[in-house]
């Protein structure tokens, strides 16, 4: 119908329209937990079509205090690590944690948030005799598993650490530490939406982190990271491509219109 001009030019409306719904999911998203901007950007293919390629902006995003013993937030680099119900080690800027019923730190979707529970120093040796009056060594080994105790109030402190409090008495008690990891190449991250991301090839291993105080990362508690998302710069981005959509869409239909004219003209001929 267009020809290949006409062709080059709807493909690039089409790009741009897609460009425009990523920038209208930016904008819906800047009060989401953890969102990272996504942006949309074309590269010429050998056959002279425009290939699409999508890639999320790790910067920082904004920090509110919301006071809750268990939101957290990452100010710097580096994720949280997370086990899905599958098994496989997820990373998440999205901190707005819980704790389950036996007393555990997980998502909001309960996937286990990874950490590194505080062992005894030397396991408690119990022996023991069984049936046949031979002792054995029962060795009393702490779940791997991070519990926070219903009577203890929990306080993270900025390098990951967990300590359980005693509101009695005060005595504070270390639990345990919360997994925080960087990458090589952030880029190389696979998006499974939600805020979740696994590594690649691309992105290298996880690494563990060096946050603290003083530190470039630090773990906040009480606070929670928004969406990265500027509305002025996406405003301003969106205005772009609707000037540009509305001078494609002009020019498809002087393209149209050429098109009709010759094929006038041709019938007139005939």
């Amino acid at each position: 119908m267009y020809g290949k001009s006409g062709y080059q030019v709807l493909r690039s409306t089409e790009n741009n329209l897609s460009a425009l719904n990523k920038m209208v999911e930016n904008i819906s998203n800047i009060n989401s937990v953890g969102y990272k901007r996504g942006t949309t950007t074309f590269a010429e293919a050998l056959n002279g079509e425009a290939n699409k390629y999508e890639s999320k902006d790790f910067s920082q995003g904004p920090l509110r205090k919301t006071g809750d013993l268990y939101d957290l937030a990452l100010e710097g680099k580096g994720f949280f690590g997370i086990e899905l119900p599958n098994g496989q080690r997820a990373y998440t800027r999205a901190g707005r944690f819980k704790l389950t019923g036996e007393g555990e730190l997980v998502t909001e979707e309960g996937y286990r948030v990874l950490a590194d529970v505080e062992q005894a120093a030397v396991p408690a040796v119990l022996p023991s005799r069984n049936g046949n009056g031979e002792i054995d060594l029962n060795i009393k080994v702490k779940s791997s598993k991070l519990i926070i105790p219903a009577d203890l109030t929990a306080e993270i402190t900025e390098d990951g650490s967990i300590n359980g409090i005693d509101s009695n008495t005060g005595e504070k008690k270390k639990i345990g530490k919360i997994n925080v990891v960087v990458f090589n190449n952030t880029d190389g991250l696979e998006s499974l939406g939600k805020s979740y991301f696994v590594e690649t090839n691309s992105s290298g291993p996880a690494l563990e982190a060096d946050v603290g105080p003083d530190s470039s990362s630090r773990v906040k508690q009480g606070f929670l990271e928004f969406g990265n998302v500027s509305i002025v710069t996406e405003f301003m981005n969106m205005t772009h491509i609707k000037d540009l959509l509305g001078a494609q869409f002009k020019l498809l239909k002087a393209i149209d219109k050429m098109y009709e004219n010759v094929h006038y003209t041709i019938g007139r001929s005939s």
